[in-house]
């Protein structure tokens, strides 16, 4: 039987824990569910975790740690039929809404029971939260450089926009069985986003980062 490392089984133990809070909640589940889960001995938990509060921090910084990678990826060349605005947009959006999809469990426990949990916990909500903040703002940043939305929109409060959109679009259609479509739900946000952004021939100025 092969051996497994401290990594794996931290791993293992941080998988049990999303999959018993995303079932149980976080003030339901105890560490008894999770080492259940895992089916590892109740002294193992601590060898990795001191507390419940503590692997949900665990949990936090672990999804922060997935959308960064994802950040960093280099994305696929975009077809030429569609650099224009609308179609880049939605492009980000989609994005976004596949890192959920793909880890519905660690989504259900980010958005739903991650409330006044653990001080720790909130600033580590924070500061995933200000990844995706600035990666909204960034894209759009972008696209108004080129052109290709309206450049009197402020990126910071599209991103925040963006945000709570998505919040809502992925408990609402990502998280609840059946999951909604991914491609249809981006394609309708940016179809209804793309009304207010579509560039503006009047001449309007850009307003700065931070209004």
């Amino acid at each position: 039987m092969p051996l497994v490392t401290g990594r794996e089984r931290r791993r293992q133990l941080l998988d049990a824990a999303i999959w018993t809070f995303a079932r149980k909640g976080f003030r339901r589940a105890s560490i008894s569910d999770i080492v259940a889960r895992a089916q590892v001995a109740r002294g193992t938990f601590y060898l990795y975790f001191d507390s419940k509060e503590d692997v949900f921090l665990a949990i936090v910084e672990d999804f922060h740690d997935r959308v960064r990678r994802m950040l960093e990826e280099p994305e696929p060349p975009v077809p030429l039929a569609d650099h224009h605005g609308r179609a880049l947009l939605q492009r980000t959006l989609r994005r976004w809404l596949e890192l959920f999809a793909g880890h519905r469990d660690a989504a259900q426990v980010i958005l739903k029971e991650a409330t006044s949990i653990d001080p720790k916990v909130e600033a580590g909500l924070r500061r995933l939260r200000q990844l995706g903040l600035n990666y909204f703002a960034t894209r759009f940043e972008r696209l108004q450089a080129r052109g290709l939305v309206n450049r009197g929109v402020s990126p910071d409060l599209l991103a925040h926009l963006q945000m709570g959109m998505m919040d809502e679009a992925v408990i609402g259609f990502i998280l609840p069985e059946p999951r909604g479509d991914v491609d249809a739900l981006a394609a309708q946000i940016a179809s209804f986003e793309w009304d207010g952004l579509r560039p503006d021939r009047s001449g309007t100025p850009a307003v700065p980062r931070n209004v």
